[in-house]
Formats: structure tokens, sequence, C-alpha cells
């Protein structure tokens, strides 16, 4: 009998024993790690179906809104006296929501809605967030939803650090001591949806020779052909452009260098046009829209222009070029 009760007292133990162990490592996987595999965070971004959507008003009744960390990757280059983690959230509430990140601020003092200085920052560098698909705004007409966010560091050699938020009382907490995001992650290729995180988006999914096509220019209010020399050959790439909210957005200027070269080709200016497709320089971008960016070459056999090298965009109104890394051959 008492031997019995031993074994029944052991059998006890051991499924004890087990219980916590199972109970251990459900906590364990709900803990959010960093990500340390591929080259997306979160969802790959999706260009917009359709533009000039409503946008939300402003959330100010946050009682019902809650937060927390999906995973998140650390991000330390040698070429910026910070470093910086882009954090995939979950975030469920009222819909529609329009969330100023204003009420998120980091351990250091940095509130989100306040980091333009980083991202230009970045920017000049040819590292661009809207790579990752970041949001500067939590903005859905739906919930839950998830969204990447941007969260600066100041302390290089920081091996922690918390994010609060004036609504609920449970901190975002991150371990920043190892950096293991890329500068590839940040940098667009061709068919990259490319964004701002606030108000547009596009895309650059193609490129054509269209020497022979004829070409237009406006002089005066007079639409006359546009002439050049027989030996030229003439280019468009694709670009697809999507207003998110009705914001007016305009491509000023675009170049392309090929790869191996140092010539820069310039975009012909918003006074050509083409039968071929929409010149998409200088066109006031409010809904959707897609149309081309053309350029030519004097001299193709000496100077010419490849399908592979970087495109640059200028967006009116922003300091930087937006730069796309393109392969369209």
């Amino acid at each position: 009998m008492g031997k019995k009760k031993h074994t029944v007292g052991i059998l006890v133990g051991i499924v004890i024993v087990l219980a916590a162990v199972i109970i251990l490592l459900a906590v364990l996987a709900l803990q959010p790690k960093e990500n340390t595999s591929g080259n997306t965070i979160g969802q790959d971004a999706v260009l917009a179906t359709a533009g000039a959507q409503t946008l939300p008003p402003q959330s100010d009744d946050l009682n019902a809104l809650s937060v927390r960390l999906n995973d998140y990757q650390v991000f330390s280059f040698d070429d910026l006296d910070f470093k910086f983690i882009i954090a995939n959230i979950h975030v469920e509430g009222t819909a529609p929501l329009n969330v100023s990140l204003s009420h998120f601020t980091t351990s250091e003092g940095i509130a989100l809605s306040d980091v333009d200085s980083y991202v230009n920052l970045l920017e000049s560098d040819d590292y661009f967030l809207g790579r990752q698909n970041v949001m500067f705004s939590l903005i859905s007409q739906t919930s839950p939803f998830d969204a990447n966010i941007f969260i600066p560091i100041k302390d290089k050699a920081a091996a922690s650090l918390t994010v609060t938020m004036d609504f609920q009382s449970r901190a975002l907490s991150f371990q920043t001591s190892t950096a293991t995001g890329t500068k590839d992650m940040l940098m667009y290729k061709s068919g990259d949806v490319i964004t701002d995180g606030r108000s547009y988006q596009m895309t650059v999914s193609e490129a054509r020779e269209i020497t022979g096509e004829p070409l237009y220019q406006t002089v005066n209010g007079v639409q006359q052909e546009y002439l050049l020399p027989s030996t030229t050959k003439v280019y468009a790439f694709k670009v697809q452009a999507v207003s998110l909210w009705g914001d007016t957005i305009v491509i000023a200027e675009a170049q392309y260098v090929p790869r191996d070269s140092s010539e820069v080709f310039e975009a012909l200016g918003a006074d050509i046009t083409s039968i071929s497709g929409t010149n998409m320089i200088g066109q006031e971008i409010s809904d959707q829209q897609s149309g081309d960016l053309f350029f030519y070459a004097y001299d193709p056999d000496d100077h010419p222009i490849t399908y592979t090298g970087v495109l640059k965009l200028k967006i009116q109104g922003q300091d930087n070029w937006i730069t796309i890394n393109v392969d369209l051959n």
C-alpha cells in the first residue's frame, strides 16, 4: 500500500513538473523576440487599390485601444550616430482609427511623432523606412490590424529600451544590444511599394524602349512635335502612384544612372508628352494615376541607358531624393 502511494506521488509530481514546463514554454512563446530572419518585418506592403480614401477623424477616446508587440528588428550602422528599431505592433480598438504617435514615448524621452530629423538623416544616406512599410500614424478603417513603427535610440550603447503609451499601462520592451537589421532592408528595388508612410504609395515596375514613337512638346500652350536626332534612343519607365488620402502628390524630377556608369540621365520635363503613356513628371496626383518617366540617350552606343541601375525621384515638398535600385531586364 505504501509503495502504491509512493508511486502515485511520483506520478503526480511528474505531471505537475510537465504542466509547469508546458506553461513556461507557452509563456516564452508569447514573448515578442527580435526578428532575425528574412528581409521583411511584418507583412509585405501592397499597393493600395483605391486612392483619395476618406481619412478617419483623429481618435480622441483611446480607452478601448490596446497595443502589443509582435516582433521587431534593431538597426545600427557605422555611418549613423544613433540606432533604431522597426517594430511590428498589433493594434485593437474601435474602428475606424486614426491615432497619433504622440501617445508613444521612449524611455529616452522621444515622442514617436517627433522623429522627422532622424528620418531625414536616414534618407540622406539612401535608407528608406518605407521599404519596411513604416507608418507615422496608426490609421485603419478596420480593427484589429498590424503596423510597423519607427523607434530611434539616441544611445548606441543602450542594451534595452521601453516605449510607454498614455492610454495603457503595459509598455513595449526591447532588447537592443544586438542589431541584426541590414542596410539592404531599407533600400528600394524595382517592384517595391514606395511610400512616405503618410500620404502616398508608388511602384516602378517595368521599362521599355519607345524609340520612333512620336513625342510632343507644349510651347506657349501650343503642342508641337518634339524632334530628336535619329541616333537618339528613348526609354519609358512605368510608374503607378496612389494618393492615399487625397493629398496632392507631384513627382517634380527624376534621374537615372545605369549600373557601372557615372552618367546621369534627366527625365524629360512636364512639357513633353507621348502617345504611349502619360508623362508622370509634374502631374498633380490626388487619387490614382499610372504613366511613364521618359529618358533619352543622344549617344546610345557610348552612353547607353540600360535597364539595370539607379532611378531617383524627387517628390515636391520633400528634402531628399528617393533612390530605387532597378533591374528591369
